[in-house]
């Protein structure tokens, strides 16, 4: 679904949509979709709760992590560089807006991130088995938005 009021992030920086479900039920359902596709779930972290838990300041709005991660970009991750597992895992953000009426979903990719900040570039490391990384990481997550987007209507 496309984002015309919010401009979205080009699909080179991020993946981004909205769905029509309430948020209790949004949340539930993308953590579900990462599930379907064999991220295994972290945690999933209320941040509006914490933060009113923690600061008292209640004006932020409603905002949870899924936070997953695959075994396969995993085990690649290590076999490249034990220190990328710092790096890992994958978070996805389910928000709300004031003035919006829609649910946001938004991924960044982390592989992505390892690449395009060098974080795998100590002597040695096989740059091709980086751009392997992306690509399956991208492959997979192809199929979680697709599924999203597709089933995350009323």
């Amino acid at each position: 679904m496309s984002d015309a009021t919010f401009p979205a992030p080009t699909a080179d920086e991020a993946l981004h949509t909205t769905v029509d479900l309430p948020f209790e039920d949004a949340v539930p359902f993308v953590q579900l979709e990462h599930e379907l596709a064999d991220f295994e779930t972290v945690r999933v972290t209320r941040l509006d709760e914490m933060i009113e838990g923690m600061l008292g300041h209640d004006d932020v709005g409603r905002t949870a992590l899924i936070v997953v991660c695959h075994p396969e970009i995993a085990y690649d991750a290590l076999r490249i560089d034990p220190t990328l597992a710092g790096m890992l895992p994958c978070t996805t953000v389910v928000y709300e807006r004031d003035g919006d009426q829609r649910v946001h979903v938004h991924h960044v990719s982390a592989t992505k991130a390892i690449r395009d900040l060098g974080c795998a570039s100590a002597a040695g490391v096989d740059e091709d088995a980086v751009e392997d990384l992306v690509a399956k990481t991208g492959e997979l997550m192809a199929i979680v938005w697709e599924n999203i987007e597709t089933h995350g209507q009323e």
